[in-house]
């Protein structure tokens, strides 16, 4: 794979705890890394009927530089993609359709690249 495929952007976040000013945890997402630059393959896509509802799903492959930082990804972490403008706050602009679930994270190369299998849910359903 070379550098020129690299041709999104994307942001990869991770759940942190934090605490409110009443003194309750909640959980907020902070970006691990901002606007990275990434490759993106739609892998399939799918639509089932569970109970009383359709449920569609897409799931894609995001390929990034490797970064001993995100060497740790994890399916509790999450890809916003395509990545936010620097002008906009995460909550007026991150989307039910721009939010894809990590399933799995894994090297390529000796530390070249980092693949990242991911999949989001069109009626905001979850793995």
């Amino acid at each position: 794979m070379s550098a020129s495929t690299l041709d999104r952007r994307i942001d990869i976040q991770r759940p942190t705890p934090s605490q409110s000013g009443s003194g309750a945890v909640t959980e907020t997402w902070t970006n691990l890394a901002g606007r990275m630059a990434a490759g993106y393959k739609p892998l399939k896509g799918d639509e089932r009927n569970t109970a009383p509802q359709w449920q569609a799903s897409q799931q894609v492959e995001f390929t990034v530089r490797w970064r001993a930082d995100l060497a740790n990804l994890n399916p509790k972490d999450r890809v916003i993609y395509p990545a936010l403008m620097p002008d906009l706050s995460p909550e007026d602009a991150i989307t039910e359709d721009r939010v894809f679930d990590i399933m799995e994270a894994f090297e390529k190369g000796r530390r070249e690249f980092l693949v990242i299998r991911a999949a989001r849910f069109a009626d905001g359903g979850a793995l």
